[in-house]
């Protein structure tokens, strides 16, 4: 299973809509948690918003992550040894109030078992080798404020 998260913020409908219709051809199980956004899935299984509960074990049963640029899902995809997928939303698109989400791309990408996707075709790019997308290894203390410090400074720089 896919599990989708856009946060509790905005809507992502770009986001939402790729994996839909990536999913519909490809005939996966994926679960969206899709907040207000307007585009209601139409192959995949999903929610609006979920109790803390229901989006860990979701999170847990999954085999790949998709998400915003959201550090909270990135550390907990990371700390629970799942790949994931980041797409940022983009200003230009209306899709949030400023673009650090795309600022931050290039150096998430090097955080272990993470990948990124600007575009739609960069995400069914990636979708398409789901079964290859390795995850980052478990944290352990020291790596996890590693991993903290590396990203403080990443957003200072």
């Amino acid at each position: 299973m896919i599990f989708v998260a856009v946060g509790t913020q905005f809507p992502f409908d770009r986001l939402i809509r790729c994996v839909d219709e990536w999913a519909a051809a490809q005939g996966i199980e994926v679960l969206a948690q899709i907040a207000t956004g307007g585009y209601l899935p139409k192959h995949a299984r999903y929610e609006r918003f979920m109790t803390t509960e229901a989006f860990n074990t979701a999170l847990q049963q999954a085999s790949l992550i998709i998400s915003h640029a959201g550090m909270g899902n990135i550390i907990t995809a990371i700390e629970s040894s799942k790949p994931i997928i980041v797409m940022n939303r983009q200003y230009e698109l209306g899709e949030h109030r400023n673009n650090h989400q795309a600022d931050g791309l290039e150096w998430m990408a090097k955080l272990p078992g993470v990948y990124t996707a600007k575009t739609c075709e960069d995400l069914r790019i990636l979708l398409d080798q789901h079964d290859n997308l390795s995850a980052g290894s478990q944290l352990g203390h020291e790596r996890r404020q590693r991993l903290i410090n590396f990203i403080d400074q990443a957003i200072r720089a």
